[in-house]
């Protein structure tokens, strides 16, 4: 179903255009639409009969285009086999007793319901979310894209009638979509290379295409939306971000001949979202995907280059409440918001007692030092190093997923050189990946009571990408070892964050065996959809003796609240594993994107077994 009108505003709470000392550590929006009728279908995927010959072909891998045919190339044709009975296709592969999914569960069209089939027995089947943590992710999948998605966007629901939840009235936390959009994309991509799946590619084609056009509708480079939504979409739900009325939201904004609304004041944490979708996306896809791959690179490649460029632009200053004027400032590792700017000029509010944390209006930086460009304030130029270790790593995962993305792409050749020059020995103001590397080394959470833990999450996601993509040895070294093992693994080794276990697992060489094993323990304790805001009270439980000093409802910091137990929030993993109380909500949910993350990156990386082996989603 398609979405609420321009309604009343659920106000972001990650602080906007604020600039702050670290990775964007205000709370992200704690806060229906269901998947649009036409899906759209993989990049060049031609319909034949069975057995025929398809369009050319020049090489491509095999895929699989339904839960029982594989599509091959051969001889500068495709060509399509269907599988023998009792055998399914699986990565492009007919695999006997196995199988991958064509379809989302509970869609209809006309070829019938998604249902799951058991290919060995030849019979359809029920889920078992409950007992089956495969199954739990189909259900999930289903939740959010029956009730989760508003114009491809993820957002939480509220609806009107628990414990039914047949009846959504809001849609809530579409301030922080991008983030979660972004996440999403990663899950389906990673489901892709899990599986091979039909459905997962069409998924992730979907998104992509959802996220290009919001890269891309505020007009300015580089410059993503929160969230997104062409302007004449039917809303039988309130979205609670998106009220035109709000300084932060453009409507009617003219793309490509449609008209959108969108939410801006984008904040650093929501490209973290996307640019992780954005390179799985990238690296599941096949070449035969190249329209939608390129769509990946446009975005990614141009959003590098303008934080490589060094502009200088006028920018108002206000310092403790008194305007200093204008002055023209040099600038780098920035994005432009135009539609921010007040007579084309940059707004920026300093309080000298805590300039780290200063205002800014007109553009959104991602400046490891920010320093730099605090000194060229007036009586401000003695003003320390304020060294932001999570900005950092953010940065170096930017240029790493635009130099994978641009790799071998003979149009692309002078720009990722360019950027590859810039990246290994640019000089001048913020200097190269050598100096942010000193500078990521000093990651430390830092959190009282698990204040600003989600900040975590927005590194973990950078640092997916960093720890996979750097190619530099020593780099590298200084990553695994003194970054992701020697700082971040030592503080969340004791936190039962299985998305993060699963991230360190991968990207770490040789971690014990019972990193992963661990974790997956506790991510099957992970309740089954529908994700509602249950309440939660552990504070007698003996479990969870002693509590923490000094932190209200939380037990100790040496260890962490099982999964099963822990308090109910949008994305657990970026929430703090200690709390033991909160009240019942029983009419707000949330996405299970959380689920999905961690379970598809368990099942890619061999962490998690499917236990649901033989099933599949088809059509019935």
């Amino acid at each position: 179903m398609l979405l609420a009108s321009c309604s009343s505003s659920g106000g972001n709470s990650d602080g906007g255009a604020a600039v702050s000392a670290d990775a964007d550590r205000n709370a992200p929006d704690a806060d229906r639409n269901a998947p649009d009728a036409d899906r759209n279908a993989p990049d060049a995927d031609p319909s034949v009969a069975d057995g025929g010959a398809t369009t050319a072909c020049a090489g491509e891998v095999p895929r699989c285009a339904d839960h029982e045919t594989r599509r091959y190339c051969s001889g500068g044709e495709w060509f399509d086999e269907t599988c023998a009975t009792g055998s399914g296709c699986v990565a492009g592969a007919c695999v006997p007793g196995a199988c991958s999914d064509e379809c989302n569960l509970g869609e209809s069209s006309g070829a019938g319901t998604c249902e799951v089939y058991d290919i060995r027995s030849s019979t359809w089947t029920a889920t078992s979310p409950v007992a089956s943590t495969h199954d739990r992710a189909r259900e999930y999948n289903r939740w959010l894209r029956r009730d989760s998605l508003a114009a491809g966007g993820v957002g939480s629901v509220r609806y009107s009638d628990p414990p039914s939840y047949d009846n959504p009235v809001y849609m809530g936390g579409l301030g922080d979509s991008a983030l979660w959009t972004g996440t999403y994309l990663a899950a389906e991509a990673l489901r892709l290379q899990a599986t091979g799946s039909a459905d997962a590619r069409a998924n992730v084609i979907e998104l992509v295409n959802t996220l290009h056009v919001w890269f891309n509708v505020s007009g300015d480079p580089g410059l993503l939306a929160r969230f997104a939504i062409p302007s004449d979409t039917p809303r039988p739900v309130v979205l609670g971000d998106m009220n035109c009325a709000d300084a932060r939201a453009f409507c009617g904004v003219d793309y490509e001949g449609t008209n959108y609304d969108y939410v801006g004041n984008i904040s650093r944490d929501q490209y973290q979202g996307v640019m992780l979708g954005y390179a799985l996306a990238y690296e599941a896809l096949s070449s035969e995907d190249e329209a939608t791959r390129g769509l990946i690179r446009d975005d990614v490649v141009e959003f590098v280059e303008e934080l490589m460029k060094e502009r200088t632009l006028p920018v108002e200053i206000t310092v403790n409440g008194f305007s200093a004027g204008v002055r023209n400032i040099n600038l780098r590792f920035v994005i432009l918001d135009t539609r921010e700017l007040r007579d084309g000029v940059i707004e920026l509010s300093v309080d000298t007692s805590n300039v780290a944390n200063s205002n800014v209006t007109g553009f959104r930086e991602f400046a490891p030092n920010m320093a730099h460009m605090i000194r060229q304030l007036p009586l401000l130029g003695s003003t320390p190093d304020i060294r932001r270790s999570g900005t950092a790593i953010m940065l170096m995962s930017f240029f790493q997923v635009a130099l994978e993305v641009s790799e071998n792409v003979p149009a692309y050749a002078s720009r990722r050189a360019s950027i590859l020059e810039y990246y290994d020995s640019a000089s001048g103001q913020g200097g190269n990946a050598n100096d942010w590397l000193d500078i990521a080394e000093d990651w430390v959470y830092t959190g009282s009571c698990g204040s600003g833990y989600y900040g975590n999450n927005i590194t973990m996601l950078p640092m997916h990408n960093l720890a996979r993509l750097e190619t530099d040895p020593t780099r590298l070294s200084v990553i695994r070892d003194e970054i992701l093992r020697g700082k971040m693994w030592s503080d969340f080794e004791n936190t039962k964050n299985s998305f993060f276990s699963f991230i360190y697992a991968a990207d770490y060489p040789g971690v014990s065996a019972s990193v992963a094993s661990d974790a997956a323990a506790q991510l099957a304790g992970f309740s089954s959809p529908p994700r509602v805001r249950v309440g939660v009270d552990l504070r007698t439980d003996a479990r969870y003796m002693p509590h923490q000093s000094g932190c209200s409802d939380q037990t100790g910091h040496d260890g962490a609240v099982d999964v099963a137990d822990r308090v109910v929030e949008d994305f657990m993993w970026q929430r703090h594993p200690w709390g033991l109380h909160d009240t019942a909500d029983l009419a707000q949910t949330f996405p299970g994107v959380d689920y999905l993350i961690a379970y598809w990156l368990g099942r890619k990386e061999n962490f998690v077994s499917d236990d649901k082996v033989g099933t599949c989603l088809a059509w019935h």
